[in-house]
């Protein structure tokens, strides 16, 4: 036990030496830098350098190849192109079709890949309505793409029931009077009730879709810089006392009265654009609808030849109001869509078409 004591208590007392007879720290010595001769026999050991020249070697091939194949596929889309022409035009399998161009006889000219009208993305207020329905079939026929924007107040979806299963059409159940955030090149803002039968059963909500539905369709049109075409009315003129009315005839309106929620509304919205086109810069188009008709009209929508056809496939006698001498001016619908979806330079006073 003696003995076990006195190991017990050397061990102790080696435990305790103090630090400093022990021996002094010395920190790892750093490797010096590579040679140039170490560099270059770490790259000849294990065939290290001819993987880094076939490396550069494929990708110098690729960089080369890449433009002829390039030029390789044009002149194939090309022929294609050329080939369907041909076919369309003489229905038989042409031997060589040729393009000359600039002064050169034999000369072959190539055609431009993708030639043809930029897709447009265009949102349509409204667009589940009379109106609405065949302006989307003329701009999906055309080759753009549309957003229908309608909460079916007066619109159907049998209207656009045809276009669902269309990739280039979308449809949206949303009220414009509150907004909305979309990235679009056009803006056709149909949205409103536009028989007195509709606009008359809420009043209150007709002239709010005219002026914060404008308002919201005119700021989304400033953030996009889109172009924007309102849908106005005849009935900016009020009850007029000239026959006809010319574009600087300013009209004769009742405020008060029963139809002011929409005449004062289609007024208060072409006044919204014109100050958004002056102050803004928004490109604004207004065009005054007069009386249209066509198929998918509201057969009791209180319109003069709704009414006619109501009555005659009822079997009733036809109501003339009046004394029977007024005239009113109608247009066909594909008529006036034809004209509000032309993208072109021509202006014709407040119906400025695109």
């Amino acid at each position: 036990m003696k003995q076990l004591h006195k190991q017990m208590s050397s061990k102790r007392d080696e435990e305790t030496i103090p630090m400093s007879q022990s021996s002094p720290y010395s920190p790892k010595t750093l490797k010096h830098p590579r040679s140039l001769p170490r560099s270059l026999h770490y790259l000849f050991r294990e065939q290290r350098l001819l993987f880094i020249l076939v490396g550069i070697l494929i990708g110098s091939t690729f960089f080369i190849l890449q433009p002829s194949l390039s030029r390789l596929g044009a002149a194939e889309s090309t022929s294609l192109i050329t080939r369907s022409v041909s076919y369309a035009v003489t229905d038989s399998p042409p031997s060589r079709s040729t393009f000359n161009s600039g002064g050169g006889g034999g000369r072959t000219g190539r055609v431009p890949v993708g030639i043809g009208r930029k897709r447009l993305r265009i949102v349509v207020t409204g667009g589940a309505g009379f109106v609405g329905s065949h302006l989307v079939d003329k701009l999906i026929g055309r080759g753009d793409e549309v957003i229908v924007i309608d909460n079916f107040f007066t619109g159907r979806k049998e209207n656009l029931v045809h276009l669902f299963s269309n990739p280039r059409f979308e449809l949206i159940r949303h009220d414009v009077v509150e907004p909305i955030l979309l990235e679009v090149d056009q803006i056709y803002h149909l949205a409103c009730p536009a028989s007195p039968v509709h606009y008359k059963y809420n009043p209150v909500k007709t002239i709010k879709t005219n002026v914060m539905g404008t308002l919201n369709m005119l700021g989304l049109a400033k953030r996009v810089g889109a172009r924007f075409l309102l849908t106005s009315t005849s009935e900016v003129y009020g009850d007029p006392l000239e026959h006809p009315q010319k574009e600087t005839y300013w009209g004769n309106v009742n405020p008060i009265g029963e139809r002011s929620c929409y005449d004062e509304g289609k007024r208060t919205a072409e006044t919204l654009a014109m100050d958004y086109h002056r102050g803004a810069g928004v490109e604004v188009r207004i065009a005054r609808i007069f009386n249209t008709y066509g198929p998918r009209m509201c057969l009791d929508d209180g319109r003069v030849v709704s009414n006619f056809v109501a009555q005659t496939i009822r079997k009733h006698p036809m109501t003339v109001y009046g004394d029977g001498k007024q005239t009113r001016s109608f247009q066909y619908v594909s008529d006036l869509v034809r004209t509000c979806s032309f993208n072109g330079k021509r202006s014709c006073r407040t119906l400025q078409p695109w």
